[in-house]
């Protein structure tokens, strides 16, 4: 699989600027739903976001895969500069980036680490969550984190051939986020998987905006 990376080397911001950057692009580029997942008719898009913006030692950046990566081409010429907040940075060290990744299921087990929280609930799990015990807490989400691994998959538009098969053991831990001035419940920690996954795309909600982000690790636990 193949994915581009854009990022805007003579900007720095925080992380919780993520949001800004992905309105900014959203408003100017507004006709390219891909870039802000909401359709024409106004609703919200649930498929697994083609582009996701991230922050890379503080620069911002948008990654594409699939189609997304003409959107960001685009963007890459008609952009000189950024407006967030009630600052205006001149773009001119912008750079696209190209990977060629691997993908799916396989013989092998890798590691991964979150490099930033993990949103795993909806209101549905988030009350199963609740109510479990120590040990159910784990098991859902095991089966959390196995369901992104489809959805990641659908994104690439991979078919996972076993899926029964993929074995995923993880050590999370909770992290409460000020998402949209609500406390949400996220999560911390490393995790492996007989699966492979590109590294800096993102699992579970919310992962466009920079939630969920993982790199594979070579650590051993």
């Amino acid at each position: 699989m193949k994915y581009i990376v854009l990022k805007f080397n003579d900007v720095k911001l925080d992380v919780r600027d993520i949001a800004k950057v992905r309105g900014y692009f959203a408003t100017n580029f507004s006709d390219n739903p891909l870039l802000h997942n909401h359709l024409p008719n106004g609703k919200f898009s649930y498929k697994f976001p083609k582009i996701q913006y991230r922050l890379f030692n503080g620069n911002p950046a948008l990654i594409a895969m699939e189609e997304g990566i003409e959107v960001l081409k685009e963007v890459f010429f008609l952009s000189d500069e950024m407006v967030i907040g009630n600052k205006v940075f001149n773009l001119n060290e912008k750079e696209i980036l190209s990977y060629d990744v691997e993908i799916g299921q396989h013989s092998d087990f890798f590691y991964y680490e979150f490099l930033s929280p993990y949103m795993a609930l909806n209101q549905e799990n988030y009350i199963k969550y609740q109510e479990a015990d120590k040990y159910d807490k784990i098991s859902l989400l095991k089966d959390i984190l196995k369901s992104n691994l489809k959805t990641i998959s659908k994104g690439f538009s991979y078919e996972i051939p076993e899926f029964d098969k993929i074995t995923v053991e993880a050590n999370l831990r909770t992290k409460l986020i000020n998402f949209k001035n609500v406390k949400m419940l996220c999560f911390t920690g490393d995790f492996k998987t007989n699966f492979l996954i590109p590294d800096y795309w993102g699992l579970g909600k919310q992962s466009a905006r920079g939630f969920g982000v993982v790199k594979r690790s070579t650590n051993r636990r």
